[in-house]
């Protein structure tokens, strides 16, 4: 059967279920199992190794565009002359959010290495201040969020409302935590003399506190919904 041909049934189908009063279930949007949003992330830490090092950030340009190219054959994307209109527009506003926080954080990032390139002495006596275990308990804490997130969709994909709210609940206690992990952080150099004027203070400050309150916000939007 020919996509068109399918296409028209689809609406007929979904016209006779508006006719009968029957609700069409909310589309849950999983991406297929792909390894080219791995090869695309790579490509995307090279052009930024790429400020130290321009033939990485060639090799980082070429692996991104592999990676793209390879996420375009994904079935839900139809590369055709009118291919906008069919993408969901939900899945379109996340596309777009998403890139537009690639290209934020790319940026300060980027900010930070210049910052550090440029001004090597103030860097290094910073490092020595700077709580490498702290850094990386903020970090787990982040990655087994994620992991509760994943957990608590394929909760609510299989209909156990029960289990995603406990997952979700997870996720607000992780959040926090990294929050309070990174307050506690930032009052430990304000107290070491780092200021945000100071060079290092203000690439540190700016980068991790972006970071912070994209955390926060999360904390924010999750905790009304586990109190109901």
């Amino acid at each position: 059967m020919s996509s068109d041909a399918q296409l028209v049934l689809d609406e007929l189908d979904l016209a006779q279920r508006v006719d009968e009063g029957v609700e069409e279930p909310e589309e849950i949007h999983m991406p297929p199992s792909s390894i080219a949003p791995l090869i695309v992330g790579v490509g995307a830490a090279l052009l930024l190794l790429g400020m130290i090092a321009p033939p990485l950030g060639v090799a980082g340009l070429v692996v991104a565009l592999v990676g793209a190219l390879r996420m375009a054959r994904f079935p839900e994307i139809d590369l055709h002359s009118v291919w906008l209109p069919q993408i969901n527009n939900r899945k379109l506003g996340m596309w777009s959010f998403l890139t537009s926080e690639i290209l934020f954080f790319t940026s300060l990032i980027g900010a930070f290495v210049m910052f550090k390139l440029n001004h090597t002495a103030e860097f290094r006596e910073v490092h020595e201040i700077l709580s490498l275990p702290l850094a990386t308990l903020g970090t787990s804490v982040l990655i087994i969020s994620s992991f509760a997130v994943v957990m608590g969709l394929e909760a609510i994909q299989s209909g156990d409302r029960r289990v995603f709210f406990n997952w979700m609940g997870v996720t607000l206690v992780l959040g926090l935590t990294f929050v309070s992990i990174q307050a506690f952080e930032w009052s430990e150099l304000m107290r070491e003399g780092i200021k945000a004027g100071d060079i290092f203070g203000t690439a540190f400050f700016t980068t991790t506190g972006f970071h912070g309150l994209h955390v926060l916000g999360g904390v924010g939007w999750l905790s009304p919904h586990e109190a109901a």
